[in-house]
């Protein structure tokens, strides 16, 4: 299931016939309704021919079908795109799916507004528990508001921010949606508000408010700057008991690289005699499988493990094998098992702790269902925002018109042990911490250990 972070990265791609304009001039073009209407039309179409069944994922197909045709209707003038934009984004909280959504914006968009001197909201947040509170600066600087919950921005209740915003992000459930708003909340603020140069904003710290007054930050706010390789992997070796191996993502354009990381992890954990490992995949929004399976499960399982059971997918015209009818739906089980790897010399025997939480996806949900249904460790901290069976093997759209991009799957797929497939991955051990503090789980664990 190979989705890495493309629902966060998504491309906005654009029609030949505005390709003069800059990325994020393009969405200030203004369209004819019926070239709006028919991207809509497009779209719709595609999704069904693609998608192997929404009612999986939408919770009411009416409710739907009904905002579809109420969005068609409703555009009567001409209309600039970032409007239509507005228009149709809240389709995607209703699609309820990570790997389903239509319209999103990419780091090209941010890259163009940031370089023309567009201005952002200027810190970086977090959903601790149902407050958003301030975290850092956008630059990733720290900021001595850190701990600010937030109660109004330009005199707009937060409340009714987030509202507008959750609503035009993807993913599985409302926890997701936060988890995945906080990773980009300056940007959807911008293109839902539009540029501000200055925020007034009103929070709440030790039971007392006060009023921020600061400009606006022209610069890319941490999400859509470039990690390293260590941003994203590293293990650091605690005590003499304990190791805590981080993988923030299941995909790495190197993947020589990743593997040679990890088969030099699991050595320097049996040098050191380390009895328990703690895997932290609380910031995994997926990747490809095989990071997982020949990165980690080749080192700690101790028996032959499939990473799925029931399957539905849609036949489409580039993944047909022969007898095989597009647009068919074809249902089955994966009764193919990955045998222990009897090679490798540098296994792990102690324990093993999966660290997961609302923003754990995709891949790394599966991941997490493997290690739980096979018992090769144990699962600790909140549920995962995402559902344990997971939609895959996404499939890209351009609108004609508009050049808004969406994406569908064309798979589903059950959890090893099968069961209820809406629901969350549930830990082992469920903890609640504090947010801004995010290695207190580890010290949570620790003393449970």
């Amino acid at each position: 299931m190979k989705s890495t972070i493309l629902l966060l990265l998504m491309v906005l791609t654009f029609p030949p016939l505005t390709a003069q304009k800059s990325p994020y001039e393009h969405l200030k073009t203004q369209l004819p309704p019926e070239d709006l209407k028919s991207d809509i039309d497009t779209w719709f179409d595609w999704l069904h021919a693609t998608h192997p069944d929404l009612s999986y994922t939408v919770k009411d197909i009416d409710r739907l079908y009904q905002s579809v045709a109420q969005i068609r209707d409703s555009i009567i003038h001409p209309m600039e795109i970032l409007e239509f934009w507005k228009r149709i984004s809240p389709l995607n909280s209703q699609l309820s799916d990570g790997h389903t959504f239509v319209g999103y914006i990419n780091s090209t968009i941010v890259e163009d507004y940031i370089l023309n001197g567009g201005n952002l909201f200027p810190f970086e947040v977090i959903f601790n528990k149902d407050d958003l509170v301030i975290h850092s600066l956008i630059d990733g600087k720290p900021s001595e508001y850190m701990g600010h919950q937030i109660v109004k921005i330009n005199n707009i209740p937060i409340e009714t921010i987030t509202s507008s915003l959750l609503s035009r992000i993807n993913g599985d459930s409302e926890e997701h949606r936060k988890a995945i708003l906080q990773t980009k909340f300056s940007i959807f603020y911008m293109l839902m508000y539009g540029e501000q140069q200055k925020f007034d904003i009103e929070v709440l710290y030790d039971k007392k408010t006060q009023v921020i007054s600061i400009n606006g930050i022209c610069g890319l706010p941490k999400l859509y700057r470039e990690e390293t390789f260590e941003d994203n992997f590293d293990l650091k070796i605690l005590d003499h008991e304990n190791a805590v191996l981080t993988v923030n993502s299941f995909w790495w354009d190197d993947p020589e690289r990743y593997y040679s990381f990890m088969d030099t992890s699991f050595s320097a954990l049996q040098s050191h005699g380390i009895s328990h490992l703690i895997i932290d995949i609380r910031k995994n929004g997926g990747g490809d499988d095989q990071f997982w399976m020949k990165g980690i499960l080749r080192y700690i399982a101790d028996k032959p493990y499939r990473w799925g059971s029931n399957y539905k997918k849609k036949i489409i015209a580039k993944f047909r094998d022969p007898g095989e009818v597009i647009g068919s739906i074809k249902e089955g089980e994966i009764d193919t098992l990955i045998p222990v790897d009897t090679t490798a010399t540098n296994t792990f025997k102690g324990k093993v702790s999966i660290l997961i939480g609302p923003y754990t996806y995709s891949s790394a949900i599966l991941f997490a269902n493997t290690v739980q249904d096979y018992t090769f460790g144990q699962l600790v901290g909140e549920p995962t925002g995402g559902k344990s069976g997971q939609t895959g093997s996404i499939q890209f759209f351009k609108m004609p018109n508009t050049g808004l991009t969406a994406v569908s799957p064309r798979f589903y797929l059950e959890r090893p042990n099968g069961g209820k497939t809406t629901e969350p991955v549930t830990p082992d051990i469920i903890i609640d911490y504090n947010k801004l503090s995010p290695d207190e789980l580890i010290a949570f664990l620790l003393n449970q250990h």
